[in-house]
């Protein structure tokens, strides 16, 4: 005999529903067959009378008044009595539901650690019953006047009508968390304004659904609830499952294809995550209007390059268009794993999205599809079977638990673990060995001491942050500027992130060899390139960092891809003094010349100044006349090391895994090991061109 399923409604939960949904209906129902019958009954017995004095004396029937000469007819007297009928089970049914509402009420005050969901958006009665459904709570209580749903014992889910004053104190008091949820910011922020203003012995989480964005920034900024925007959530959600980029291959520019809010999520955060310093990252936005392109441009103007192009939202245009993007991108390069471009898909109306996002799925082989639905179930049969078509559903995502209740430190905890995981095994970061399971690593799948050690980043980013004098804002500012970090800054995150990772044994150094110093120096080291990586880490996670003081800054967008450049000449040089020892076909290219991965890599190699820098305890100094540092034989030799890791970590990270030169710095041979002491003995010239210089730290 099988076991009935819990989270079906039984019988008398389906009477109930059925009763509350047609009550009314039927009194209505009634009421209008006694006024048909009224009509032809006071015909049949009084000829002659007018239509206005029947339809009159018709009405006097439902409050007990009853006067006429002779017999009445059959219909009359159906409709005399069943006229009071009606009155009768129209009181008792408004009395059942006062008494309903209140047997309702003093139940849901009874209730502990449950969850409750405030408002009529669309999201409230979802919330409420995957709340339950999650095994989060026991009991969800839904507030507000969006119509029945199913409640009752089995469902988990106890539905109230708007209760205001001392019944929301007693429904609210002894929950485990709270949701408020209104059909617009309006409603949002007045439902919020009296949960907080009930003073309720323990204050229950919070989170508050929000649509506009400003609102939901203002909201972040000021107020104690967690904050969710559905635009910006839906939005970071879908790049966390479809990421823009990829680690193991390189991809082309991304393309996003629609009209509205979500859209220019979309398009901002794939530049706000994933653009480095000195890179204009460049997005395809295609469009009915490109007002959404200038939403997503705003404050980050320096670091995009939205490349926005009119399309009518059909099936024909779509392909047409995609693929004479595809025509125009370069050829691949050989030497690296590639991938298709990501198109992300995403109009107000769904209607349009799956349409759209399915031609292009079927058209254009050589991309991935992504679009964003509100609903994926309702349409996914449409699609037909061997679609390649990938549907996210911003209804399940806003409505699920565990999405919503997602901070900045939980996002940053799953950047960090997947940051990490780029690392090959016998060179662990500062967060130790990571488990990369089909190339996607999560939290959950790490060994105790990385979940550990992740968590303490993660939960104590202001801190480490606040050390350099740098604020993270969560409120959507009006411009969110790339960040280098200096020297100095990294060396104060470095000493906040030393006393929040456990200690332990220093990891092994590639190729399992070094001086005493070197390894005595490696988790340090780790440390440092850890906090390199922080402010891009952060900006994912929808935290900005902001300089709170006025610390010169060398490295700038601008200057960072000028320097570059000079990276490449300087390349050039050592490739000619060492008869291209690397056997590398740049070596025979102007900087026009070069491929995107190439100039990338000069730009990361400028990046990387600061670090080498902080691991010595140098930093930079602004002056008029600079003056050129001296590196001894030991330091050159050490960051010229760290150097060749860094450019093995940055081929591994773009998919080109087979480079003959992904090896121990100590089995490459002298002439091939020069083009890493090239760039440290580079530095002093790349900063003397910004008019800095290299000096020692100050001491304590």
């Amino acid at each position: 005999m099988s076991e009935p399923d819990p989270q079906q409604p039984s019988t008398g939960s389906r009477v109930r529903d059925l009763y509350a949904a047609w009550r009314y209906a039927a009194v209505a129902v009634l009421g209008g067959a006694m006024v048909v019958l009224g009509l032809i009954g006071y015909h049949q017995s009084v000829p002659g009378i007018r239509f206005t004095d029947a339809l009159y004396a018709t009405i006097r029937l439902f409050i007990f008044e009853y006067d006429l000469d002779g017999e009445p007819s059959l219909a009359l007297e159906v409709a005399r009595f069943g006229a009071g009928a009606v009155l009768y089970l129209a009181v008792a049914f408004a009395a059942l539901g006062i008494l309903e509402r209140q047997l309702t009420l003093a139940r849901a005050s009874r209730m502990r650690g449950h969850a409750v969901v405030l408002g009529n958006g669309r999201e409230a009665a979802a919330i409420a019953r995957r709340v339950v459904a999650a095994g989060e709570t026991q009991r969800a209580l839904l507030v507000g006047d969006r119509g029945a749903v199913v409640t009752g014992r089995t469902s988990g889910v106890v539905q109230v009508p708007s209760v205001s004053g001392d019944g929301l104190r007693r429904v609210v008091e002894h929950a485990r968390q709270v949701y408020v949820v209104g059909a617009t910011d309006e409603e949002t922020a007045a439902l919020a304004h009296r949960v907080r203003g009930l003073a309720t012995a323990a204050q229950q989480p919070t989170t508050v659904v929000l649509s506009d964005r400003d609102v939901a920034g203002h909201w972040a900024t000021h107020a104690p609830e967690t904050v969710v925007c559905r635009p910006t959530r839906t939005a970071t959600a879908t790049l966390r499952l479809a990421p823009p980029f990829l680690d193991h291959a390189m991809v082309p520019p991304p393309v996003v294809i629609g009209d509205g809010p979500v859209a220019a999520e979309l398009a901002r955060a794939i530049v706000t995550g994933w653009q480095q310093p000195g890179e204009r990252l460049r997005v395809h936005c295609l469009g009915g209007d490109g007002d959404w392109v200038d939403e997503a441009a705003t404050g980050i103007e320096e670091r995009a390059d939205l490349v926005w192009s009119p399309l009518r939202a059909n099936v024909g245009g779509a392909p047409r268009a995609v693929l004479e993007l595809v025509r125009r991108w370069p050829e691949r390069d050989p030497r690296f794993t590639h991938e298709g471009a990501r198109v992300y898909v995403a109009y107000p109306e769904t209607s349009r999205t799956v349409p759209v996002a399915a031609a292009i799925a079927r058209r254009v082989p050589a991309v991935e599809v992504i679009s964003v639905v509100d609903d994926a179930d309702t349409w996914s049969d449409t699609l037909g079977e061997g679609h390649t078509l990938r549907m996210l559903s911003a209804q399940e995502l806003l409505t699920d638990p565990a999405t919503l209740r997602l901070t900045p430190a939980d996002l940053l905890a799953e950047e960090l673990v997947a940051d990490a995981a780029r690392w090959p095994d016998d060179v662990p970061g500062a967060l130790g060995v990571v488990v990369d399971g089909d190339r996607t690593a999560r939290l959950a799948a790490q060994p105790a001491p990385v979940r550990d050690a992740v968590r303490a980043v993660a939960g104590g980013i202001g801190e480490i942050f606040a050390a350099a004098d740098i604020e993270l804002d969560s409120g959507f500012p009006a411009e969110v500027p790339t960040l280098v970090l200096s020297p100095g800054e990294l060396t104060r995150i470095e000493v906040a992130l030393a006393r929040l990772l456990p200690a332990g044994e220093p990891p092994t150094a590639q190729g399992g060899e070094a001086t005493g110093r070197r390894r005595a120096d490696e988790p340090r080291m780790r440390r440092l390139e850890l906090a390199a990586r922080l402010p891009v880490l952060a900006a994912r996670a929808g935290l900005v960092p902001v300089r709170r003081g006025a610390e010169p800054v060398p490295l700038t967008d601008e200057a960072v891809r000028t320097l570059a450049l000079e990276v490449h000449l300087d390349y050039l040089r050592t490739s000619a003094a060492t008869g291209n020892a690397t056997r590398s076909d740049a070596a025979a290219r102007t900087w026009e010349e070069l491929s995107d991965a190439d100039r990338r890599s000069s730009a990361a190699q400028v990046i990387d100044i600061p670090v080498k820098l902080a691991a010595l305890g140098l930093t930079w100094r602004p002056t008029a006349e600079p003056q050129p540092y001296r590196f001894s034989d030991e330091e050159i030799e050490l960051l010229a090391e760290l150097e060749h890791r860094r450019w093995v970590h940055f081929q591994l990270r773009n998919g080109r895994a087979r480079h003959t030169f992904n090896v121990a710095w100590s089995g490459l041979a002298d002439g091939v090991q020069e083009y890493d002491r090239g760039p440290v003995r580079l530095m002093n010239r790349l900063l003397a061109q910004v008019g800095f210089e290299i000096a020692r730290q100050p001491q304590g």
